[in-house]
């Protein structure tokens, strides 16, 4: 099938003819997640789920799950395994080979799924993407289905908040809906739970902006743009309370850290176009920043005028081996992400 828009998704997920791999990722988790679940429900009646679907995590040994989708579906058409967050860093060399050739061997009467919640899309989708995930994608692709969710228009979020608002007996107007969406970030998976405490509150009516204002909390991305900053400030105590906050608020370890780094993948970015001469319009092109997120460029053309290139490549350096720790290492993950602020604050004071 090859790559899959979410339409072309949702109308062979209608056809009951299943493709046998399906590669899921994107900067909307939540509807990764959702359409994970449908290949589910499509593939295996919950009724015979038990003995015909299981989930695995991380990299799961190729001959576990081959052994697996190699047996006969029972009372069910499909057999169907589901992998979250392949770590492809755990895979070595010998095991890379084997996941190609278990892409190309898997029967008719199995579908093996791989939704990536907390791999950020440009391990997919950089210009200089690395040898695992090339070779990975191009093999899902080319012996099963593969689909890249970004996020939606502001005009679908906002369609999207309504009905969801309407659905709990209350009522919002577009200019709020707008807000809203902005305030989480346009994420789907964070709006549905500021939309069900809304509903809860307000019960009935229409929610207003003063709700929105007392209910809904600081959006997370601006919180951790702030932490930022305050590094660049050289105000390391500000930063490490900026970040409790945003523990104390419930924001997941790896949502902070990959907004915290694709913020300096922006900057680093805005100052590699900025030194070449180019607008920030060329330079969101270049990187593929398209529609609403070229304004990310734009900003850090301004944020990234004080910041040496050298001071940036570090920092990227830091998080990247952070990166690398939370997906396989067993530490607190808490501690890793602390520990990257601490070690990006030390970069700032040699800088200076």
């Amino acid at each position: 099938m090859g790559r899959l828009t979410e339409t072309q998704l949702k109308n062979e997920l209608k056809t009951g003819v299943l493709s046998r791999v399906y590669f899921l990722y994107g900067e909307e988790d939540f509807l990764v997640k959702t359409y994970a679940d449908r290949i589910i429900d499509a593939a295996v009646p919950e009724e015979v789920r038990d003995m015909n679907f299981i989930k695995f995590a991380d990299a799961p040994r190729s001959a576990e799950i081959a052994d697996y989708l190699d047996g006969m579906p029972v009372f069910a058409e499909y057999k169907c395994a589901l992998i979250k967050d392949l770590d492809l860093e755990q895979l070595d060399l010998n095991e890379q080979k084997n996941y190609l050739a278990l892409f190309k061997n898997i029967p008719d009467s199995s579908v093996l799924i791989i939704e990536q919640l907390h791999i950020p899309p440009e391990t997919y989708n950089g210009k200089k993407i690395k040898e695992k995930p090339k070779k990975l994608l191009e093999a899902a692709d080319k012996n099963g289905a593969v689909c890249e969710f970004k996020f939606l228009s502001m005009d679908r979020v906002c369609t999207q908040i309504r009905r969801k608002v309407e659905r709990g007996g209350c009522t919002i107007s577009g200019e709020n809906a707008a807000f809203l969406a902005e305030e989480c970030g346009m994420s789907l998976t964070v709006l549905g739970n500021e939309i069900e405490k809304l509903c809860a509150y307000r019960q009935s009516g229409e929610i207003t902006k003063d709700d929105l204002n007392a209910l809904v909390p600081k959006r997370a991305d601006a919180g951790i743009y702030t932490l930022a900053d305050a590094l660049f400030e050289g105000k390391t105590q500000k930063a490490f309370e900026i970040l409790d906050e945003l523990f104390i608020q419930r924001f997941d370890e790896h949502r902070i850290f990959f907004t915290l780094s694709g913020y300096f993948v922006d900057l680093y970015r805005a100052k590699v176009g900025k030194l070449a001469g180019k607008s920030y319009q060329d330079t969101a092109q270049a990187f593929g920043y398209y529609g609403g997120r070229s304004f990310a460029v734009k900003n850090a053309y301004q944020k990234s005028a004080k910041l040496p290139l050298r001071y940036l490549s570090d920092c990227i350096t830091v998080l990247y081996r952070t990166n690398k720790l939370l997906n396989s290492s067993k530490m607190n993950r808490r501690t890793l992400v602390e520990s990257a602020i601490a070690e990006i604050s030390m970069l700032k004071k040699t800088d200076d």
